[in-house]
């Protein structure tokens, strides 16, 4: 079934993620994109690049749209899906840490490297 190409920007479906996500899923929604139709992908292909193009910085602006992409295949190519689930864990936690404890996850890291560099024998076993 040759699914129609839209013309009109405001017929084309980029799903929207506002405040309250209770009713948002992407699974029940037949996404439609000009380039997703003219590129033949199948539905979980255009969600997942429905996702990504959430990110209205990313899609207003090339280069971080690019280095999100890399970013990605980088994850995907390096990680098997556990740790990518425990990297994303992480990376929202941090968000709730700058929130709450005011706090940036990168200075706490940093801060752990250098004890580790002063105290070695306090390295954490892996």
């Amino acid at each position: 079934m040759l699914r129609p190409r839209f013309e009109d920007e405001d017929e084309v479906y980029i799903p929207e993620i506002g405040e309250d996500e209770s009713d948002f899923n992407v699974h029940d929604r037949i996404p439609h994109s000009n380039a997703g139709i003219a590129l033949g992908w199948s539905a979980l292909e255009q969600q997942m690049f429905d996702m990504l193009l959430l990110n209205r910085f990313a899609a207003d602006d090339q280069e971080l749209l690019d280095e999100t992409a890399r970013t990605i295949s980088r994850l995907v190519e390096t990680f098997e899906a556990h740790e990518i689930a425990r990297i994303m864990a992480v990376a929202m936690m941090s968000f709730q840490l700058a929130a709450a404890e005011d706090k940036s996850f990168e200075d706490e890291y940093n801060r752990y490297r250098d004890y580790i560099k002063k105290h070695p024998e306090d390295l954490e076993e892996i």
